[in-house]
């Protein structure tokens, strides 16, 4: 197995906080809609439920 130098280290590092940073900028820009969309979904009261329990 090859050996990971620093700079090779520093990249994947930079690369992961900016995919935590994306998500989590995802997260919040889409939080309010998301949950607006299940609350208002037909059907049984049970799913939407479960799924909002999941989200908060």
């Amino acid at each position: 197995m090859s050996e990971l130098t620093i700079g090779q280290l520093i990249k994947i590092i930079l690369g992961a906080l900016v995919v935590v940073a994306v998500i989590t900028g995802l997260y919040f820009a889409f939080k309010n809609n998301i949950i607006d969309f299940f609350e208002n979904l037909p059907g049984g009261d049970e799913t939407p439920k479960v799924v909002l329990s999941l989200l908060k």
